[in-house]
């Protein structure tokens, strides 16, 4: 028996059996790899098993204009060997539907040591001829990780020019992972390891907000401004073409707008057919992180001065205060 536990065991080497130096994903598992849709400008992110030049690949779906936070969970993967971990690169390919091609660049933002300090590696895919490009984290002393600590990546986006030129964002590949040592040797990995989060993971930011429900997304309600007053959100009303139905403003209901800005933002409802020709709305409560403002709906038919947004309402928009202003999202929430 001793001869076929040796080859067995040699085959599972050369295999991988779920722990190898190199990552390609073709024991088809990336439980590993996680999304943190916390941020404010965190888009909503799909990951998926996908068929890739030739081998498996997993691809991120993203939505928006917010950035995908893709975690890679390195201290699950290597174990005690994690404090050897100098350099992680990763194989990272653009895709899009309609087959044009976009540049895009980013960061790998790294999180190090029992503080989990934080420090950035720039990558880009930004030539046809070069997708995909090898993104690099490579770790300087007093930035090593280390055991049981919660130490990670996370592969985000900065720039995507798709973005820039009113498309959908391009979709990331991600096909090949590497671990290497201070010689340049690859660590072994176990592929099948899952993602441990550390405490407080993926939650948001509700500080000072009234406590809300199950909220309902506004499609197409994101968008940027440049300051003095202008709108980063600008929404027709169904009865005039357009996307947003005011049903879903309701009895105690709150607007709940996601942003970037140093001042907050403030609602927009305009009426050329019964309501308040142009009515603005400031926010009932934002949270700590000036990330998140409520409008409360008593506020809202104050403003306008009716309650029958149905029939009144004819744009929606939301506004900067003289700021520059990004929206990431914008929805509806029942008061509890």
């Amino acid at each position: 028996m001793k001869p076929v536990f040796f080859l067995a065991l040699s085959l599972c080497f050369l295999a991988g059996c779920g722990n190898s130096g190199v990552i390609d994903f073709t024991d088809g598992k990336f439980e590993f790899l996680a999304v943190d849709e916390s941020p404010v400008e965190a888009a909503r992110t799909r990951l998926s098993l996908v068929d890739y030049q030739g081998g498996k690949a997993v691809k991120a779906d993203i939505s928006g204009i917010g950035a995908p936070f893709i975690v890679i969970d390195a201290s699950s993967l290597l174990g005690k060997r994690v404090s050897e971990l100098r350099t992680m690169e990763i194989t990272l390919g653009l895709e899009r539907e309609d087959d044009e091609f976009f540049a895009v660049s980013g960061e790998i933002r790294a999180y190090s040591g029992q503080n989990r300090a934080e420090s950035t590696h720039s990558w880009s895919v930004y030539l046809p001829e070069k997708n995909p490009n090898t993104a690099r984290a490579v770790l300087k002393e007093g930035g090593y990780f280390v055991p049981n600590a919660y130490n990670f990546f996370v592969l985000t986006r900065k720039v995507d020019n798709a973005l820039e030129a009113g498309k959908d964002p391009s979709a990331f590949v991600i096909s090949r992972i590497r671990f290497l040592d201070s010689r340049g040797r690859e660590i072994r990995a176990n592929s099948r390891a899952a993602f441990r989060p550390p405490p407080g993971f993926g939650e948001r930011d509700t500080s000072n907000l009234l406590p809300f429900g199950e909220e309902l997304a506004i499609e197409k309600a994101s968008g940027a401004s440049r300051g003095g007053w202008g709108q980063a959100v600008a929404l027709d009303t169904v009865k005039n073409g357009g996307g947003l139905d005011p049903a879903v403003f309701g009895e105690n209901t709150v607007v709940m707008v996601y942003y970037r800005s140093d001042s907050p933002p403030e609602l927009i409802l305009q009426s050329w057919s019964g309501g308040s020709g142009w009515a603005k709305v400031a926010p009932a409560a934002f949270n700590n992180s000036v990330s998140c403002a409520q409008f409360h709906y008593a506020d809202m038919i104050a403003a306008f001065g009716s309650p029958d947004f149905t029939a009144c309402l004819d744009k929606f928009y939301v506004g900067d205060t003289g700021k520059e202003l990004k929206v990431y999202a914008v929805t509806v929430a029942q008061i509890k």
